[in-house]
């Protein structure tokens, strides 16, 4: 969170919020134990979608770090991301491949996961065929 210039104050702020959090079950009316929650955030939080885009943006900006893609203009393009949906670009499917795992390992470290029930993959050939000017 420090690289993206958040004030340390808030940073430490969100960790204790994360942290120090406890809950309780009702059952017919009556209350349990209170218990300390060991991971994650509560359904629904408003903290979470967040601490997700920071998370996100942290692996995408790692995978642009990684030499392949399509060159458009004189951008280098390999990765594309809009809310939780990201397109891999490569110039080949083994490009792709290694993309992909790539980006598996650096999400893996910051806690996230990819869900292998929903991703897929499209395979797209590209031919550009030159048009002589008369």
């Amino acid at each position: 969170m420090k690289e993206f210039k958040i004030l340390t104050k808030l940073i430490s702020m969100g960790k204790t919020y994360v942290q120090k959090t406890k809950s309780v079950v009702r059952i017919e009316g009556t209350l349990l134990s209170f218990f300390e929650n060991i991971t994650g955030l509560k359904q629904g939080d408003l903290l979470s979608p967040i601490l997700f885009n920071l998370a996100l943006q942290k692996v995408i900006q790692s995978i642009k770090m990684v030499p392949s893609g399509i060159k458009i203009g004189k951008e280098q393009l390999n990765v594309l991301a809009y809310a939780d949906y990201t397109a891999l670009i490569g110039k080949n499917e083994i490009e792709i491949g290694t993309l992909f795992v790539e980006m598996e390992n650096i999400a893996r470290k910051l806690g996230l996961q990819i869900n292998q029930e929903t991703a897929k993959y499209i395979i797209y050939i590209y031919i550009s065929k030159k048009v002589k000017k008369k």
